[in-house]
């Protein structure tokens, strides 16, 4: 399956560059937890640094009064604007 188009292409950042930014959140988070021991490659479960990230959220939203629900909803649409409505994730 190939990458969703990059609408933001004409304008910086582009989607490549918030991809990497998510990709130095999970590693810092994947090294924080001991997920990830140098660097996030192949002997890691995806899936489980994502879900964690998540789950660990919404404990801080819960602290902070942040509406997961709402900030998700927020971040579909501009996932949505940024990848033209091709992006797989986020979908309504």
């Amino acid at each position: 399956m190939s990458a969703p188009n990059d609408e933001s292409t004409d304008e910086h950042p582009t989607n490549d560059e918030r991809a990497s930014w998510a990709e130095m959140a999970l590693l810092a988070f994947g090294q924080r937890t001991g997920l990830v021991k140098a660097c996030i490659g192949d002997k890691e479960d995806l899936f489980l640094i994502v879900s964690d990230l998540l789950a660990d959220l919404a404990h801080w939203c819960d602290r902070n009064h942040v509406d997961l629900p709402s900030a998700l909803t927020h971040a579909a649409r501009h996932y949505g604007a940024e990848t033209g409505g091709q992006g797989r994730q986020l979908r309504p």
